[in-house]
């Protein structure tokens, strides 16, 4: 799974860290703001992604995790008196099989943890292994669950990649970027479809009140939230594809990450990005940005006389050179899935599953779980499946079939 040019620690610098490890202080807490400190301080200034900071999963916790049932307990590992990992996981109980999982995985695009920067270049592992195992034993789990890890992530081989690891049924997408965001369009897309976009945007752009807004106001970010939900809900209807975001605990959701809640304005963990042309938004992008990254996670667009001008083409093109402009952004992640736009501006990165299993009960959920994976990865790459599951979503919606 990692990338052949992945570097890990060396035997000798590895066997030094064990030693100073030893002594390694591991804590678990099932309350996420008790745990806050540490967590900002690592997420502030080490490694780590959006999806996984203390402001995403207290929101996530405190709307789809409450209405799900799950249970948070986030393990805190301090070396050398600092903090130096947290790792957000859930708890779950089902069919007597107790399991644990990255928290708020159904709503991230990658799973990475939280890393103290030197922690990360030199543990190994094994001696993750054995953290992940006495976690597991303190929290009475039967099985380990971690979903969408990157095979290489900040110049190595991804010590969450367990042995045994599995693909995940689909990459993320990044793209290096430039200060020179022509030579990156040249780069990535070829002259006839930098003209065909180019001759798009110029049509949106001939209609009156064509504007890119970056959402600041109340106002904005609450239109554009509108048009977002809106625009998605008919995407949903007319496709056939499903709406993780239509009911009222995942709407809450993304209004505390907008700051919409009138509670959590002074950090908001999402920016709203919108096209408007004559008065009306054509579509939207939800982004967040974190260590250098935009990385962009929901979008839409409407279902309207100018859907065949591309408006969400329009506004992605928008938003990155935007960000090419940016001298604090270095890097774009388009998310999880395959879509022709992610493969236009960036490169697939494979991401990994892992099990853990430390009981019989476990060692059953694994292979059922890994028989699940490899049957959804199977659907999802295959040329016929794929688009027949497509097309029977479309089905169901709108026929109102069950």
């Amino acid at each position: 799974m990692p990338a052949a040019n992945a570097t890990n620690p060396s035997p000798d610098s590895e066997d030094e860290f064990k030693r100073r490890s030893s002594g390694l202080q591991i804590a678990l807490s099932d309350d996420i703001r008790a745990a806050a400190a540490d967590w900002k301080q690592l997420a502030a200034t080490g490694f780590g992604n959006p999806y996984q900071s203390p402001g995403w999963l207290a929101a996530w916790s405190e709307t789809i995790g409450r209405d799900l049932g799950i249970d948070p307990v986030i393990v805190t590992v301090r070396f050398d008196d600092k903090p130096a990992l947290v790792l957000p996981l859930a708890v779950q109980n089902s069919a007597g099989t107790r399991t644990l999982s990255f928290l708020g995985h159904q709503h991230g695009n990658q799973n990475t943890a939280i890393w103290d920067a030197d922690f990360y270049r030199q543990v190994g592992s094994a001696r993750i292994s054995e953290l992940l195992t006495h976690v597991c034993e303190e929290m009475q789990a039967d099985l380990l669950l971690l979903q969408n890890v990157p095979g290489t992530w900040h110049g190595r081989a991804h010590p969450l990649v367990l042995d045994g690891a599995t693909p995940s049924p689909s990459p993320i997408f990044t793209r290096r970027l430039c200060d020179d965001f022509d030579a990156l369009f040249r780069e990535t897309h070829s002259k006839s479809s930098r003209k065909n976009l180019l001759r798009k945007q110029r049509h949106l752009q001939s209609v009156d009140g064509y504007r890119v807004v970056q959402a600041e106001t109340e106002a904005d970010l609450r239109s554009g939230f509108e048009a977002f939900l809106a625009q998605r809900e008919k995407r949903a209807q007319e496709a056939g594809i499903p709406n993780v975001f239509s009911d009222d605990a995942a709407k809450r959701f993304l209004e505390e990450l907008l700051g919409l809640n009138g509670t959590r304005n002074a950090s908001r963990e999402l920016d709203l990005w919108f096209l408007e042309v004559d008065g009306r938004i054509r579509a939207t992008y939800l982004c967040a940005n974190g260590g250098g990254t935009i990385h962009a996670y929901i979008n839409s667009v409407a279902h309207d006389e100018l859907l065949p001008n591309s408006p969400g083409l329009v506004l992605i093109k928008e938003i990155i050179e935007h960000a090419c402009l940016d001298p604090k952004t270095a890097e774009l992640d388009l998310g999880l899935g395959e879509e022709r736009y992610k493969t236009s501006w960036a490169e697939p990165v494979p991401l990994a599953d892992s099990r853990l299993a430390v009981s019989l009960k476990g060692n059953i959920k694994k292979s059922l779980e890994a028989l699940r994976l490899q049957a959804k990865s199977a659907v999802r790459n295959s040329d016929v499946l794929w688009p027949l599951v497509r097309q029977m979503r479309r089905w169901k919606s709108t026929s109102g079939g069950s």
